[in-house]
């Protein structure tokens, strides 16, 4: 069949067409490829009347790659019709010459899923199961961006709970990434207001908490508004809590893209409202304030100048492990120090 979308996949699952037997579900979110290819093999047990599955790793396979097509076209001994799992451990096991036969026959009465990780528009599998009518490839992949949002409302439907507007925020910044550990998240919130039909912002707060993303994205945002103790207070938090200063160097360099890109924007005649509401990923509320000043204050050439003095602390940070965690405390006092001089109508 033709290839799924991401955005179709979870569709797909709920109701797999009735002349698919063969799945590949691949993707860079393997706790949601096992979840997935847990309720196709339930899909095709309850179908073929089956009671079992046989599991294989890519690791049996490569040392015999007849033994997949063996089970497929033979009577199943647990009744009904075979299912057959088949997760690739390595990718450099090459299960495309064992999965052969039945690409290239289909079997009549047998299921196949196999699981595996990335793989890119050109692989052979990938190809060989979005080409033919009895297989689909279902892409499987951290959830990012709107996905998150219609992922937490669909799951709160199917309990029958409703988000509020300002609870529902709070969770697409908490668990955007792993669909299983997210889901793992949402069913202890749902435990936690049972009785309720509405999750309020206290809820989360409660169950979830703040995310150590949101902690960092408050002492960059503390930098670019001038906000030294902020910047102070925060960084040493976050290294409290065992946090990386290397990779708080890398997130405040995206943010100064993101904010130039937001600065561009608005020196070309778009309204603040319109350059924030085109950021990706987007400026969410609890944000909303610090990064409109930030957008307001800097220009282009300090926010030039702000990206290579973090260019130089990360470069730092590399050549010199031992000077990490100064070498971007310095760089982000430098940013509070330069928006303070905008602020005030000076030059960096």
């Amino acid at each position: 069949m033709a290839a799924i979308k991401p955005s179709a996949a979870e569709r797909f699952l709920t109701a797999p067409p009735e002349g698919i037997r063969l799945f590949l579900v691949y993707g860079n979110d393997a706790g949601a490829i096992t979840e997935r290819a847990r309720r196709l093999e339930h899909v095709a047990l309850q179908r073929g009347r089956g009671e079992a599955v046989l599991r294989f790793g890519s690791d049996e396979i490569s040392a015999d790659p007849g033994r997949i097509a063996d089970e497929a076209y033979a009577a199943s001994l647990f009744g009904g019709e075979p299912v057959i799992a088949l997760r690739v451990l390595d990718g450099r096991h090459n299960v495309f010459g064992a999965l052969r036969p039945l690409l290239e026959r289909p079997p009549d009465a047998a299921w196949l899923v196999v699981e595996a990780g990335e793989l890119k528009p050109s692989s052979p599998l990938r190809k060989a199961f979005e080409a033919l009518p009895q297989a689909a490839a279902v892409p499987t992949y951290g959830l990012e961006g709107d996905d998150v949002a219609d992922f937490i409302t669909a799951a709160a439907e199917a309990a029958g709970l409703t988000v509020e507007p300002p609870a529902l925020e709070l969770l697409t910044e908490s668990l955007a990434g792993d669909r299983l550990a997210s889901r793992g998240e949402l069913e202890k919130l749902f435990l936690y207001v049972k009785g309720n039909h509405l999750i309020a912002l206290a809820d989360v707060r409660a169950i979830v908490g703040e995310t150590a993303e949101a902690r960092t994205d408050a002492v960059i945002d503390a930098a670019l508004i001038g906000d030294n103790e902020g910047v102070e207070s925060g960084l040493a938090r976050m290294l409290a809590e065992g946090g990386s200063a290397a990779a708080l160097g890398t997130l405040t360099l995206r943010h100064l893209i993101q904010v130039q890109a937001m600065r561009t924007a608005l020196d070309e005649g778009a309204t603040v409202e319109i350059a924030l509401g085109r950021a990706r990923p987007p400026v969410f509320s609890r944000r909303r304030k610090a990064v409109e000043t930030a957008v307001g204050r800097w220009t282009l050439d300090a926010l030039a100048d702000a990206r290579g003095t973090t260019d130089r602390a990360i470069a730092l940070s590399r050549v010199q492990p031992a000077l990490e965690d100064a070498a971007i405390s310095e760089a982000l006092h430098w940013i509070a120090l330069t928006a303070r001089r905008l602020k005030r109508g000076a030059r960096p």
